[in-house]
This record gives C-alpha cells, sequence and structure tokens, in this order.
C-alpha cells in the first residue's frame, strides 16, 4: 500500500484561500543531476521571497499557536550534537492544525514563534513538521538559509568545499507552488529520504546536508532516524526525528 501525505496535488495561486494539510508519504525527486560538487539536490532558480505573500499563507496553512513538541540534546560530544525532534504536530491527520516546530541550531534550541511570526523571524533555522524540513531563507523567512544533500558522509565532511546551499524557493514568478509527488511543498530537503512503500518506512537517503543557518552560519548535518525516542532509541512513531550536525569553517 503507498503512503501518501494527505494533502491535495494543486497548483496554489495568490489568490487561492484553501490550505495544503501536511503528513507522511514519499516526497518528489530531489534531482541527482548537477548543482554543487558533491552536490545531489538541484534547487528551483530563485525567485523573490515577498512576492508570493498570500500563496505563502495557502501553501502553508499558518497555525496561530506555538509548538510544544520537544528538542532535546542527546549527546554533545567533539563538536557534535545529536538532537531528538518531535515534529509529530499530533498525527498525519491532525497536522494541518498543528503548528512547524522551530529549531535554532546554534542554542540547540526550540524557537517559541507561531507560523505566521516564523515568516519574519531571524531566530531559528529549521523548521519540522512531519516528513517535511526547510531552511530560513526565501519564500519561507527572511534568513540567510539554505540546505544542499552531498554524496560525502557526514563524518567525513570536513568543509562546504564547492557546495553550495540553496535558499527556499516555493513558488515560480506566476506564484504557482513547486510541489513534491504527492502535492506539498518542495523545500530544499525535498529528497531527504527513501520510501519503503511495502513497509511504508522513511529511510534517510545516504549522505549529508550542508546548511547554512538564518545568520549564514555553516553546518553539516545527517538525519539519522525519522522514528527517533528521546533517548536515542527507536520506536514505531514516525516524525520523531534524530539529527546530528556541527559547525564547518
Amino acid at each position: 500500500m503507498r503512503l501518501l501525505r494527505l494533502a491535495i496535488p494543486l497548483m496554489l495561486f495568490g489568490c487561492s484561500s484553501s490550505s495544503a494539510p501536511l503528513g507522511d508519504g514519499p516526497v518528489g525527486d530531489g534531482g541527482d543531476d548537477g548543482g554543487a560538487a558533491d552536490a545531489v539536490v538541484d534547487a528551483a532558480p530563485e525567485t523573490s521571497g515577498t512576492q508570493c505573500t498570500s500563496a505563502r499563507q495557502t501553501a502553508v496553512g499558518p497555525i496561530d499557536s506555538v509548538s510544544t513538541g520537544t528538542v532535546s540534546v542527546i549527546s554533545d560530544t567533539g563538536g557534535v550534537k545529536t538532537l531528538f525532534v518531535d515534529a509529530t504536530a499530533g498525527d498525519i491527520s491532525t497536522a494541518p492544525s498543528h503548528p512547524w516546530i522551530y529549531l535554532n541550531l546554534k542554542t540547540a534550541t526550540r524557537v517559541d514563534v507561531n507560523d505566521d511570526q516564523a515568516f519574519t523571524s531571524s531566530a531559528w533555522d529549521l523548521a519540522f513538521k512531519r516528513d517535511i524540513i526547510h531552511t530560513n531563507s526565501g519564500d519561507a523567512g527572511p534568513g540567510k538559509g539554505g540546505a544542499v544533500m552531498v554524496t560525502t558522509a557526514f563524518d567525513a565532511l570536513s568543509s562546504a568545499g564547492s557546495a553550495s546551499p540553496e535558499r527556499e524557493v516555493w513558488f515560480d514568478a506566476s506564484c504557482n507552488l513547486y510541489t513534491d509527488a504527492v502535492g506539498g511543498i518542495k523545500t530544499t530537503f525535498s529528497g531527504w529520504y527513501d520510501y519503503d512503500a511495502t513497509t511504508n518506512h522513511l529511510t534517510p537517503h545516504p549522505g549529508a546536508w550542508v546548511v547554512r543557518a538564518a545568520d549564514g552560519s555553516l553546518y553539516k548535518l545527517a538525519i539519522v532516524n525519522y522514528y527517533g525516542t528521546p533517548s536515542g532509541g527507536t520506536s514505531s512513531a514516525g516524525a520523531n526525528y534524530i539529527v546530528e550536525y556541527a559547525a564547518l569553517p
């Protein structure tokens, strides 16, 4: 059985007023066709992050409350932090009525802003909701953020090299939403997992991410587990992330 995100796969325009719920499911192709050296995700061309305000409201369906999801440090050794992030947003069916959870990489803490506030806040670096992740840049926020996937393993990645994190570009020039395979927002992190239709299981794609924080700082990041626990173990519940990251020179 194919696991689908609870969303309506449609093209959204600035005048649209319906929301696009989020959940779990296979993402669209992240692209293995070039970009920066080692890069395997190719983002859309840059466009203004402010021209499609109405379409952004429709696509995100912002919630006027702050996430209560847990962000906790599992370990902090040798400059590598391992975090647990509860991005369950209730569950698959109720996620549309719950806010995104926002993360500050420098402090390894949740940033308590609601979804509308996040559009104008530079305090957060990454946002999570079910299987979707995005950075603070472009159409998502005012920050200098971005991300790009590289084939180098996390432990072997010592610098960004020629990998260039891409900003969030969610819309084309006519404010049509770029979507993944099941109609969700196509972000710089689209393609982060492989989906097993037999088990309905999401497994992080091999490789690591070069991430630029809202303040321009660079990090390497790996998504270790989508079914984690606060102690670093594994559970059956999705959207419980274990991520590891470290600053890059």
